[in-house]
């Protein structure tokens, strides 16, 4: 065999193994959350597990895509049609409408020079063991502390390339040594948001998330698919993914939906530490939201679907803490107000990845 055909079949093994590796850690965390789900509601019907393997296999060309639209049907009540897998988005949606240039995203120190919006919170950047201001311009090592504590006293330190609140550090004027601030990886600086009263209202001790999920249409134009707001829990200082509530959004009107979920997708009514209901509770600036994530997406069309996440300070302004078109998942979405995506092809790119393997 010619050393080339060798070297595609180690190519496609290789690519067999990635496949089966990711299955496996989706079809765990499925599974893990459907005996929570079932637990609460009752088992899933047969009829329903079997729809669900029958639309993964015929219309995404697998069954193994089903666990997480069993999910979404036990969440739900029923089954629907038109749902995106986890497993699906991340192995075959990202892959073929964001591709590797989503990496940027998750370049904090990127962001700025690539939206160019006064929305980002950004003071200051440390790169490569030097510090730059907003304006990318050198900062001598002496005057960073100036810098970052010249309107507030705390910073918030988030290192590149990390995502779900991972790696972010809180610094206080009165206990940072800067021999400690250049033992830090690249990273951004970004100063607090002091949230809009209804927001702080359900979650004083850390900033309310809201998580925008935007996606370009086969014409180009961006539109808002997908919304939710999470918050933090009375002990965390800012919104950690392992201990997040989640409340679903009204896309058209911005509204919480009447009841929100713990990380193990159990339904509350309220926030469990404030006690502060969800029903009828209106974000704040939420099309102003909706419009500048959209008109940013719109401005970098490289990317077929971006999370958004933002905050809305005391102003009713809008503060883009971070964006994300790597690791933006969509399950919580798909399950609770999903489908999301229809109209945009996305069940039809299995064909294309297949023919490129």
């Amino acid at each position: 065999m010619a050393l080339a055909g060798i070297k595609q079949r180690v190519k496609q093994a290789a690519q067999r193994i990635q496949i089966e590796r990711i299955h496996a850690q989706h079809r765990k965390m499925a599974n893990a959350l459907l005996v929570r789900i079932e637990g609460r509601k009752g088992a899933l019907s047969s009829d329903t597990k079997q729809q669900a393997t029958t639309y993964a296999h015929d219309v995404l060309g697998s069954r193994k895509y089903a666990p997480w639209l069993e999910v979404y049907a036990a969440l739900s009540g029923n089954f629907v049609e038109g749902w995106i897998p986890g497993d699906y988005y991340q192995m075959i949606v990202l892959p073929a409408k964001n591709g590797p240039i989503s990496q940027v995203t998750n370049t904090k120190t990127l962001t700025h020079r690539l939206l160019n919006t006064p929305a980002l919170p950004d003071i200051a950047y440390l790169i490569d063991g030097i510090f730059y201001g907003r304006d990318y311009a050198v900062v001598d090592r002496l005057k960073i502390a100036d810098l970052l504590f010249a309107k507030d006293e705390r910073v918030f330190f988030k290192p590149d390339r990390s995502f779900q609140g991972k790696g972010i550090r809180i610094l206080e004027r009165t206990a940072t040594r800067l021999d400690d601030l250049a033992a830090y990886p690249d990273g951004v600086f970004q100063r607090p948001i002091i949230q809009h009263g209804v927001l702080s209202a359900l979650t004083p001790n850390s900033t309310a998330t809201l998580r925008l999920t935007t996606a370009k249409g086969v014409g180009g134009n961006v539109e808002l698919r997908a919304a939710d707001l999470r918050l933090g829990r009375q002990q965390d200082s800012f919104v950690r993914a392992a201990s997040e509530i989640r409340v679903p959004v009204d896309i058209s009107t911005g509204v919480l939906w009447p009841q929100g979920y713990l990380p193990d997708w159990q339904a509350i009514e309220s926030h469990p530490d404030t006690c502060v209901s969800f029903k009828e509770i209106a974000i704040p600036s939420f099309q102003k939201a909706v419009k500048l994530c959209c008109q940013l997406h719109q401005g970098f069309p490289h990317l077929g679907c971006i999370g958004w996440d933002i905050g809305v300070d005391q102003h009713e302004e809008i503060k883009i803490m971070e964006w994300n078109a790597k690791h933006n998942s969509i399950v919580f979405s798909e399950a609770t107000t999903g489908p999301s995506f229809l109209g945009l092809g996305w069940e039809e790119l299995w064909k294309q990845a297949y023919r490129n393997r």
